[in-house]
C-alpha cells in the first residue's frame, strides 16, 4: 500500500475489481532543533521546530543517525546495520532563499523536499529509489534561529514512516535492500475511517490482515509487466498464500472475507522491488474503502457495515518504539 497516493486494491472474487482508498497523508514530523520532512504528493501539516537543541552533524553521505526521544534532543550517529531512523543521502544549501527570508513551511517545505531532496536520494540510491516503497526522501531543516543566522542547509535521506507518521526504525542500508512495501503474515492494519493506518493487533478494528506476498521476479525477468499481466499472476498466487494461511480457501469466503493486492508501478519496477502485497479485508458496499473487522481470519470474525473511526490506535511520535515491532522480513513468503 502506498502511503502517498491511492492505488487500486485487487481481489480474487469473481465481482468487478473496483479502485478503494488505500492512501492517507504523510506530513511534516517535527523534533526539537530539527524539522523532519517527508516528501510527499499531498499537502503538509506539522508544527514549527523549537531551538531547544542544535541540529545533530549530518556526516557524509550514508551517515546514519538515530534518537529516542520525541525532541531528537538524543540524536546520535550509528552504524547502518543498527535500528536507525535517518539515512543522510546529501547535503542541499537553499541558496535561493536570501537572508531575511523566513523559514519555510508547510506545503512550500514538502514541494522543497519533492523537487532537490527526491534527485539526491534517487542518485544516492543509484537511480533506484521506489517513491512507491517502503522508505520516503525526507530533510532535516535548520532551526529557525540557525536559519535566522544563515544556515540554508537542507539535508535530504531516507526514513521509514507508518501511516500515522510515527517512524519505523530501518535496519541495514536502504542501498542494499528490497524497498517492496510489504508486511509478514499474520500483521494486521488498522481502520482510519475507510482507510489503512497503523499496524495493530488483530483482535481490535483493522482494515486489512497480510498473508504474505508474491515476488513477480519470479514470473517476470524483462520489462515491466502489465497491470493485467501483473493480475494474472497475483490472483491465484495470492489466493493460495491466503487459503494456505486461513487453512482452507472456503473458510474466506465464509467469513465474508476478499483477497486483495496492490499491483507495482513501473517506478517501482524500475527502482528494483517486485514483491506485491497479498491481504485479506472487507471493502464497502460501494468499493469506497474497507469496513472495520475484528478477528484473524484464522478465527471468529466480525466485519462492520460502515467505516471505522478515524484513529491512530498505534501511533507514536518520531522516535517512539517502531509501531511495527516484529524481525526482519525472510527472504520469501512461507508457504
Amino acid at each position: 500500500m502506498n502511503p502517498t497516493a491511492s492505488r487500486a486494491p485487487r481481489d480474487s472474487s469473481a465481482t468487478p475489481r473496483r479502485r478503494g482508498p488505500l492512501g492517507v497523508i504523510v506530513g511534516m514530523f517535527v523534533g526539537a532543533g530539527i524539522m523532519l520532512l517527508a516528501a510527499t504528493t499531498n499537502a503538509t501539516s506539522g508544527i514549527a521546530a523549537s531551538d531547544a537543541q542544535r541540529t545533530p552533524p549530518p556526516g557524509a553521505p550514508g551517515t546514519c543517525l538515530s534518537w529516542r526521544h520525541a525532541d531528537m534532543a538524543d540524536a546520535t550517529g550509528v552504524d547502518c546495520a543498527s535500528p536507525h531512523l535517518f539515512e543522510l543521502a546529501d547535503t542541499v544549501r537553499l541558496a535561493d532563499f536570501p537572508a531575511g527570508s523566513p523559514l519555510p513551511d508547510g506545503p512550500k517545505l514538502g514541494q522543497l523536499v519533492n523537487e532537490r531532496c527526491t534527485p539526491l536520494v534517487d542518485n544516492y540510491l543509484g537511480g533506484r529509489y521506489d517513491p512507491d516503497g517502503a522508505f520516503r526522501a525526507s530533510a532535516l531543516t535548520p532551526t529557525r534561529t540557525g536559519w535566522a543566522g544563515g544556515d540554508r542547509s537542507l539535508r535530504c535521506g531516507l526514513q521509514r514512516f507508518s501511516r500515522s507518521g510515527a517512524l519505523n526504525p530501518i535496519v541495514g542500508a536502504v542501498a542494499g535492500q528490497d524497498q517492496s512495501d510489504i508486511h509478514a503474515p499474520g500483521i494486521c492494519l488498522g481502520i482510519d475511517a475507510a482507510h489503512v493506518g497503523d499496524p495493530v493487533g488483530c483482535a481490535v478494528p483493522h482494515a486489512i490482515e497480510s498473508v504474505g506476498w508474491v515476488d513477480l521476479g519470479k514470473r517476470f525477468t524483462g520489462a515491466y509487466p502489465s497491470i493485467d499481466d501483473q493480475d494474472k499472476y497475483l490472483q491465484p498466487q495470492c489466493a493460495e498464500l491466503a487459503g494456505d494461511y486461513a487453512g482452507d480457501r472456503n473458510v474466506i469466503t465464509a467469513k465474508g472475507l476478499f483477497v486483495l493486492w496492490n499491483n507495482l508501478t513501473k517506478e517501482s519496477w524500475t527502482a528494483g522491488s517486485r514483491k506485491v502485497a497479498c491481504n485479506l479485508a472487507a471493502p464497502l458496499p460501494d468499493r469506497s474503502g474497507f469496513a472495520p473487522i475484528v478477528g484473524s481470519v484464522r478465527g471468529p470474525v466480525q466485519i462492520g457495515g460502515q467505516p471505522g473511526s478515524p484513529t491512530n490506535p498505534g501511533a507514536t511520535g518520531p522516535g517512539g518504539p517502531s509501531v511495527e515491532s516484529q524481525p526482519p522480513l525472510p527472504a520469501s513468503p512461507p508457504r
